[in-house]
């Protein structure tokens, strides 16, 4: 169980188009690396294994990469 506790998750919400690009629509960060809401829930799903713990979460912004 240790070893969850260094573990982040990063959730990217994408817009699947079947003839266009796949374009992200945001992200959201679960784990040790988050803050908030975010961390809180990586918590109460570390204190309850084999438990569904269910909650929702505003997405951020999608960092572009930088074009050289």
């Amino acid at each position: 169980m240790s070893e969850w506790i260094k573990v982040s998750l990063m959730i990217t919400v994408m817009d699947y188009d079947k003839l266009g690009s796949n374009d992200a629509i945001g992200r959201c960060l679960l784990g040790c690396s988050a803050t908030g809401a975010e961390l809180r829930h990586w918590m109460d799903m570390l204190a309850s294994p084999r438990r569904p713990i269910a909650q929702w979460h505003t997405l951020g912004p999608v960092e572009e990469p930088e074009k050289s």
